[in-house]
């Protein structure tokens, strides 16, 4: 007999990860400024099957910068990787954008799509394809949100070997779907909305989004400190949104900061705003709130009060001797009519795109302005 046939087997290695698998780096790379780049290797067998998944890694990573062709770590399908993905950022962005941008994008529009295809095969063109396809039933809007959610799959992707390359670079959008027609009132119907709003109920909130261009949201965060009756001031500092939880799937009042510095501002307001706002003063936080006296949910507002408004409002002067046919518009609707007025009205943009809280020009005139010829004759004295 040999002495080893004394000494027994060697003792097996215990795992050295704490998910008691076992585990192996190796330096598969440097970095330009000369760093290596480790990798770790993992066997639920033994060190030594770690150890040779490393090697077959090294050897593939060899083979294909010889030849040029790509070498992917391991294959995962589209679906799979874009659900661990969208896990993944969950709670790391705004439960607004985790909904709209990417849940919505990726589980309604992009799996659909790409679907079981393999993360490796699916080419720029492939990608640009979507989009062209998705030009003809989707604003650009919607396609610059599809846009940022594949975008980050592939980046994942690329960090975690499943590709070499993000195939979402270069991609172009453009929609053919034509915009919705934005409705506006006329000045002389904007002047007997307002009228109207002084002596309703719920005319306050309507009141101040006419006057002022003031978003829903803007509105609904309001508060009574925001207010400076002396100096004649109404600061926006905040918003309201109704928002989906990402973890619970439930929706949620959520009071945040306004989406850009712009739109945090100071808008001067008239002697008529101060007493209205004095006359609905209430033991409140908020200018606008619920019967309890609290944040007021901006559907529930909508539902309660400005659809109540919009359509008693619509009848009053319907039933006048000599009928008006005043239209009932969305809230946004008033944003739009306040800046096409004061637009038409030859005030000064820079002016106006502060009050309203744009960062250019180029955005007032493109998504609220609406040109009036009639206006352009008078201002530029061509009658």
């Amino acid at each position: 007999m040999s002495r080893s046939d004394f000494m027994g087997r060697p003792k097996k290695e215990k795992p050295n990860h704490a998910t008691g698998m076992y585990e192996v780096k190796v330096t598969v790379g440097h970095t330009f400024d000369g760093k290596p780049i480790r990798k770790s290797f993992y066997s639920s067998v033994s060190k030594a099957a770690a150890k040779a998944k490393a090697e077959e890694y090294k050897i593939n990573q060899a083979v294909a910068e010889h030849t040029g062709e790509t070498f992917v770590g391991k294959e995962e399908c589209f679906d799979t990787w874009a659900k661990k993905v969208l896990d993944n950022i969950k709670g790391t962005v705004k439960d607004s954008s985790y909904n709209l941008t990417y849940k919505n994008s990726i589980e309604n529009h992009l799996i659909p799509y790409f679907g079981k295809r393999k993360l490796s095969e699916i080419k720029q063109i492939d990608i640009q394809n979507y989009f062209n396809k998705k030009s003809e039933e989707l604003a650009l809007e919607s396609l610059k949100k599809h846009k940022m959610a594949i975008n980050k799959i592939f980046e994942y992707a690329v960090i975690n070997d499943l590709c070499t390359k993000n195939p979402v670079s270069m991609i172009k959008l453009t929609s053919n779907k034509k915009a919705s027609e934005k409705r506006t009132y006329t000045k002389e119907q904007s002047e007997l909305v307002l009228k109207y709003s002084t002596t309703h109920r719920f005319g306050l909130g309507i009141n101040l989004m006419l006057e002022y261009g003031i978003s829903r949201s803007e509105l609904l965060g309001l508060m009574w400190c925001d207010i400076d009756f002396d100096n004649k001031l109404m600061y926006i500092n905040r918003g309201v949104t109704d928002v989906q939880n990402a973890n619970t799937g439930k929706m949620q009042i959520v009071i945040g900061e306004p989406k850009n510095d712009f739109r945090k501002r100071v808008i001067p307001i008239k002697d008529e705003t101060v007493n209205l706002l004095l006359e609905n003063k209430k033991n409140s936080n908020f200018v606008i709130c619920n019967a309890k006296n609290n944040v007021c949910s901006p559907r529930t507002w909508s539902r309660r009060h400005y659809n109540i408004f919009m359509k008693e409002m619509h009848e009053y002067y319907m039933n006048l001797e000599s009928p008006i046919n005043i239209p009932i518009l969305n809230p946004h609707e008033l944003r739009h009519t306040r800046a096409t007025i004061w637009v038409n009205e030859g005030k000064n943009l820079f002016a106006v795109a502060d009050i309203l809280g744009h960062s250019d020009l180029k955005m007032l005139r493109k998504r609220y302005a609406h040109a009036d010829t009639e206006s352009i004759r008078k201002m530029l004295k061509l009658e």
